[in-house]
């Protein structure tokens, strides 16, 4: 068990078809999620395009995530590493209804991420954005169907 099992369902391998709104384009990718440090973290490796797709090296995106439960705040707190961009984003993590939220403020807006719609063998996932507290704009969907 992870922490409270919160990623469990996502423990795998997943193709994903990615749509980046704001441009338009789609893209196929692989997610793979596992267990790590004693059942207290998840580690998951983000592919985009897919592995098995030949492009250069400019035009692809590896991202390791690393998900740690921490119990004293009854949060995850989650850390993406781009290798593409050098970028580093943290959020925290929790559960709302039947979806994944994470989390984080940046300047005058608040991200957010969702996975929702977990199935034994598909999810979805969404970005959001939200301006000086404005309406949220989604920016990027994904589809997951595991491999």
């Amino acid at each position: 068990m992870n922490g409270d099992g919160l990623f469990d369902p996502l423990i795998g391998t997943w193709r994903t078809r990615i749509h980046y709104l704001t441009s338009g384009r789609e893209v196929d990718g692989d997610w793979e999620f596992g267990p790590a440090l004693d059942g207290r973290a998840v580690l998951d490796v983000w592919r985009v395009p897919s592995a098995t797709v030949p492009v250069p090296d400019a035009d692809r995106e590896v991202g390791l995530c690393v998900r740690i439960w921490d119990p004293r705040l009854r949060l995850w707190r989650f850390t993406f590493h781009s290798t593409a961009t050098t970028t580093v984003i943290s959020m925290y993590a929790r559960a709302i209804g039947s979806e994944i939220i994470l989390e984080r403020a940046v300047a005058d807006r608040i991200e957010r991420w969702v996975f929702s719609s977990i199935r034994p063998d598909t999810f979805a996932w969404r970005s959001d954005i939200s301006v000086r507290g404005g309406e949220w704009s989604t920016v990027q969907t994904l589809t997951a169907r595991r491999t």
